[in-house]
């Protein structure tokens, strides 16, 4: 059985990969001295790791398609542990491991999840969470198919779960996976599970700041068929009672980041200086209500990472000037210069410059190719990645590796940790009631 290994959190591990990311990098300005940054860094992880490392958790769970673990992190924030992830994209769990030391390179499994099915590595636990890869159902996807191989791979969900038995599951997909629910309900039905109505729920109904709706499906082990609808009910209720009616705002999420502008340097990735962004910046205060809620119970100080532009030509970068926010592709003001003018039809939304004080639109994976669907409200740039993950609702003290690309499309493929927490709570109320009898 893989566990999380006995001598806690790997400090070693840590100042590994931090060393690694800070050598790619070039401060062409000396605006910041990256050695004191690198030892700020190491003391407060190993603060911050050390709480985490005593008693903090309460129930184990299993992370399926974890990717950088967005999922993984509002169940954390309740009182659950990770004991086994598995994602196929080495980037992402690369991620995953450098937030979460005290587990082993053997609990982080980096493969396909069918590449594994012959294999008895899922042990019993409370909870298996994950959600599998949706773009064959995804409503932003205009190629969709029908027989999508992707479709499928929530058979794999449910191998695992047949061989880890936990009491409860919590499978997270677009809408568009509903399509398949009666076969879905069926198939777990198969192995002992009842699979409950979904709910199809976005961040702004709880009062966060981004429009994202996706489906949450639970479902709950035969054993307990006797009170399956008490167990829904508690859910539900927990999650319910949790909305907001004061829905925060793109600029409440990231108002207090420092301001940036666009990298006009090509072919610079690890280039970096005080215009254009760090990828390690020091520390910040924790003090904004948005800041306070993301960062959970940290200090007053937290690391301000990831936080840099990506690179723009001079026509895309007077484009953000000239649109206001709110226009998009089809605004009159830049139709001189706008490159997809001539399938305005297909492309109105390549280009939309977004609005402070309403909730963000969805944050996706497409930012890995560029930032013209998220152009800053007030600055002539795409969102930073450490924007994304503030609209996401990701700790600032989350540090996103891999190359800069791969960290937006690790924000854009996450789970919101905050829609997570809310969700962790429902699962925690149900697993009390399930230990209690």
């Amino acid at each position: 059985m893989l566990q999380i290994g006995d001598n806690g959190y790997n400090m070693e591990f840590i100042s590994e990969q931090l060393e690694k990311a800070i050598s790619k990098i070039k401060i062409i300005d000396d605006s910041v001295d990256m050695e004191k940054i690198k030892k700020s860094l190491l003391h407060y992880y190993s603060e911050k790791f050390e709480k985490w490392n005593n008693g903090y958790f309460e129930y184990d769970f299993i992370d399926l398609f974890c990717g950088a673990g967005g999922l993984s992190i509002g169940l954390e924030q309740v009182g659950f542990r990770p004991i086994i992830a598995i994602d196929k994209e080495p980037s992402a769990l690369l991620t995953y491991r450098f937030n979460r030391p005290w587990m082993t390179s053997e609990s982080i499994i980096n493969d396909d999840i069918r590449n594994l099915v012959d294999e008895q590595i899922f042990p019993h636990v409370p909870v298996v969470v994950g959600g599998p890869p949706c773009q064959g159902f995804s409503v932003v996807n205009k190629h969709k198919k029908e027989n999508d191989e992707r479709n499928e791979l929530y058979k794999f969900y449910v191998h695992a779960v047949d061989q880890a038995k936990p009491e409860i599951f919590l499978m997270e997909n677009v809408e568009g996976i509903l399509k398949l629910y009666e076969r879905i309900q069926g198939d777990f039905a198969e192995i002992g599970y009842t699979v409950c109505m979904p709910l199809v729920l976005s961040p702004k109904e709880f009062g966060f700041p981004q429009s994202r709706k996706r489906a949450f499906i639970l479902g709950i082990k035969n054993t307990h068929a006797d009170i399956v609808e008490e167990l829904y009910d508690i859910f539900t209720r927990t999650v319910y009672n949790l909305k907001n009616e004061k829905i925060l705002t793109l600029w409440d999420a990231i108002g207090d980041l420092p301001v940036i502008e666009a990298k006009t340097l090509k072919n610079s990735t690890y280039v970096e200086c005080q215009a254009w962004g760090y990828t390690f910046a020091g520390m910040q205060k924790n003090s904004s209500e948005y800041a306070k809620l993301v960062n959970c119970d940290a200090g007053e100080d937290v690391p301000l990472l990831n936080h840099r532009s990506k690179y723009n030509n001079e026509r895309d970068i007077q484009i953000y000037h000239l649109l206001k926010p709110g226009e998009k592709s089809d605004a009159e003001s830049i139709q001189e210069i706008n490159p997809y003018k001539s399938r305005s039809d297909i492309f109105r939304d390549k280009f939309d410059k977004l609005v402070a004080n309403e909730p963000c639109k969805a944050i996706t994976a497409h930012m890995y190719y560029d930032c013209n669907m998220y152009i800053h409200p007030t600055q002539a740039r795409g969102l930073s990645p450490r924007e994304a993950a503030r609209v996401q609702g990701f700790p600032d003290d989350y540090l996103f590796l891999g190359t800069p690309n791969e960290w937006y499309r690790q924000i854009g493929n996450a789970v919101s940790p905050l829609m997570a927490r809310v969700l962790g709570e429902g699962l925690k109320c149900v697993l009390e009631r399930i230990f209690e009898r």
